[in-house]
């Protein structure tokens, strides 16, 4: 007969194995579940040989995969994507690109865009791209075309040209535990789309190992003339940071909640005749247009000096782009907003390009 002492000693073995089953179930359901989403064209017939690139240079995911090792994979693909695309610098795909344009009046996406390479691939390409974003994010469809005003585009809707994400409230925009791995549609040169392709995976697989790395790229541009989302969207409300000044390095903000008319108001934008977006060569990451606040939206156009201390930015408001995001893009060749001026003394911040020289 089985004494009480054994009858205990039964006991707790039993309810050691029931917490040993639960325990690995707990740590997956804080994981993300399923195969990750991959960068692909959204019409890969339109660029066959872009997309046999995109196929060959795909990162690595790998169980409990080290940072050092996820860096090393990174740097291989860079290496491979250049191999591939036959160029040294990035700057190149600039001068190719440019080439293609020769005669015409102005330089413009919109023409460049419908042109094709010699290989047969067409310039311009929509590529779909995987993304976190907090809980309540909503797609917004974003229209381009070749016009001197954003409002033209926003009320006359010319063509859609992918789409941006919509995240109001900043508490949620903070909140890594809750993002969902979702996809971004932009337009960009199919030379180019490798390239921004893999930068931006490693960003989305960064935080698939890490979730203190899960960057909300909510928004992100690349070949335009001018654009803007609908006009027609309604009124919106949406919460960023403003600062004591715009000059300065005072972290102390405040959280001011603005009403839009509309979507566009947020989302709209024009670039110049010799910017490299107008050749479908260039990122904006988190690129937004708030009014009513001091130099608060995430990464803007800015002279102050808080805006060099990316991870405080980040900290307070997880659209900034964190120390890392620039780190990596530099290790894949491009021109990052600290070493060039937008004008003056003003960083732009978003932008990641393959410079002009």
């Amino acid at each position: 007969m089985s004494s009480p002492r054994s009858w205990r000693w039964l006991l707790f073995l039993v309810v050691l194995s029931v917490l040993a089953g639960h325990l690995p179930v707990a740590a997956e359901a804080s994981a993300p579940r399923g195969n990750p989403p991959r960068p692909q064209l959204v019409e890969p017939a339109q660029a066959p040989y872009t997309a046999k690139i995109l196929g060959q240079v795909a990162l690595n995911y790998e169980p409990q995969m080290s940072p050092e090792a996820r860096d090393l994979d990174f740097l291989k693909k860079i290496r491979l994507v250049k191999k591939l695309l036959r160029i040294g610098s990035l700057v190149e795909l600039r001068h190719l690109s440019l080439a293609l344009l020769t005669g015409s009046d102005e330089v413009s996406w919109e023409k460049l865009r419908t042109r094709r390479w010699p290989q047969g691939d067409k310039v311009g390409v929509l590529i779909s791209l995987p993304v976190w974003v907090p809980a309540q994010a909503r797609r917004v469809i974003t229209y381009a075309g070749f016009e001197k005003r954003w409002q033209t585009v926003a009320y006359n809707l010319p063509r859609p040209s992918g789409y941006v994400w919509f995240a109001p409230n900043l508490a949620q925009i903070n909140d890594k535990a809750h993002y969902r791995p979702e996809r971004t549609q932009v337009e960009m040169n199919s030379k180019f789309a490798p390239l921004a392709a893999l930068f931006l995976e490693y960003i989305f697989r960064e935080g698939w190992y890490d979730p203190a790395r899960r960057l909300p790229l909510v928004v992100v541009r690349a070949g335009e003339d001018t654009y803007a989302a609908s006009a027609y969207s309604g009124p919106v409300e949406a919460e960023c940071l403003s600062f004591p000044d715009d000059d300065g390095d005072d972290f102390t903000a405040q959280v001011i909640r603005q009403r839009y008319d509309n979507l566009a108001e947020i989302h709209h934008g024009r670039h110049s005749p010799t910017s490299n977006h107008r050749l479908g060569l260039a990122l904006d990451l988190n690129d937004f247009n708030f009014s009513g606040v001091v130099d608060g939206p995430p990464n803007p156009i800015s002279r102050a000096t808080r805006q060099y201390n990316r991870d405080a930015m980040h900290k307070l408001d997880a659209r900034h782009l964190p120390g890392w995001v620039y780190r990596s893009g530099k290790w894949v060749g491009f021109r990052l907003p600290q070493e060039w001026s937008y004008f003056g003394f003003h960083t732009d911040w978003p932008h990641f390009d393959v410079g002009t020289r």
